[in-house]
């Protein structure tokens, strides 16, 4: 399979076997950021008040790609290229309580010492809470994320560091599109650790549980509390899990609880701290809903941090896609995990 991905990279490319194999081992940073902003709805479905209130808000984890793939030789080139992972909140105008999940190519190139240019696009699953003939429903649309912003260097500060100055465009199908200003914080990750565990079938057995609050996208439902426990390996940039959730009870549409399964992508940051995003089903049982049973999907960002080779703390936002425009929610969780098995992964 390797010698296959090589002489892939060299027919596309039209480079040597020898040139392809300099760009599979040469090293991949990372990305993470997170940010705020304001901005307005227009088009179908844009009525009322259509300022998102202040309320917008993105946070995006990356990988980059191959540094000899966009001409560079080294992560600190003045190009580089990533695919992104976006959660995107569009803000709450009147009736239109739109968010959603991106996966973008980002392509940024610096200009001098203080700043980078940055463009990104990419496909945009969204769920919006809206009322429609007195109906209050979420509705999924897909479509596109569009993305440009100015990073201003503040390594003076941390390695990587800067702000970051964006605009967003979201153009889902058929239904409004938003246009936003965001103000934020970034750090570019050039020196990446490897991947503490590269085989998943002899890697660590990590088993754990978290703990937090759940808040269900229709109005009239109180916040609840639940729990999840879970059992998860690790093999280099992918990660697997299957999860007992316990949403807890919202007091009038939601009491579920279930079994979920997730594929997990992950990106380590430094020697204790990595970011993932994970997605799968997840089959639950809704006490709330006449005991009904349904399949649903559930898509995560969580952020791990190493206390030893044994033991993790991390913080999870998942969220739970019931596909019946009703009952989606949002879980907010702090958990801990322990490996059992060999292995080692040093923290620092």
């Amino acid at each position: 399979m390797k010698l296959l991905r090589l002489l892939l990279l060299a027919s596309l490319a039209s480079i040597s076997p020898a040139q392809a194999q300099l760009i599979a081992d040469s090293p991949r940073g990372a990305y993470f950021s997170a940010g705020f902003g304001n901005g307005s709805i227009d088009g179908p479905g844009a009525v009322g008040y259509r300022n998102m209130r202040w309320r917008a808000f993105e946070s995006r984890i990356g990988r980059d790609l191959n540094p000899r793939l966009v001409g560079e030789g080294s992560l600190e080139g003045a190009a580089t290229a990533r695919i992104d992972f976006v959660y995107y909140n569009e803000g709450h105008p009147d009736n239109n309580h739109r968010d959603g999940f991106a996966l973008q190519l980002s392509y940024a190139r610096r200009f001098g010492e203080a700043l980078t240019a940055e463009l990104s696009a990419g496909p945009y699953t969204s769920m919006n809470t809206t009322t429609l003939g007195g109906v209050q429903i979420d509705q999924a649309r897909r479509g596109m994320l569009y993305s440009a912003a100015l990073r201003c260097d503040l390594g003076w500060w941390m390695p990587g560091a800067h702000l970051r100055l964006g605009y967003n465009h979201a153009a889902p199908r058929g239904v409004f599109h938003s246009d936003a200003l965001m103000v934020g914080i970034g750090r570019h990750f050039t020196d990446v650790p490897p991947f503490p565990e590269t085989d998943l079938a002899r890697s660590k057995l990590w088993l754990g549980g978290s703990y937090g609050r759940a808040y269900t996208s229709q109005s009239g439902t109180r916040d609840s509390n639940g729990g999840i426990l879970e059992t998860k390996q690790y093999g280099g940039k992918w990660a697997l899990s299957f999860s007992a959730i316990f949403e807890g009870d919202d007091k009038t549409r939601v009491d579920r609880r279930g079994m979920a399964a997730q594929f997990w992508f992950v990106q380590p940051l430094t020697k204790a701290w990595s970011a993932q995003a994970g997605i799968g089903p997840y089959i639950a049982e809704n006490r709330r809903d006449n005991n009904r049973t349904g399949t649903h999907g559930l898509i995560s960002l969580q952020f791990e941090r190493a206390l030893s080779d044994r033991s993790k703390v991390f913080f999870a936002f998942h969220r739970v896609k019931s596909f019946q425009e009703s009952n989606d929610r949002d879980l907010f969780h702090l958990g801990l995990l322990t490996a059992f098995g060999a292995g080692q992964h040093e923290a620092r």
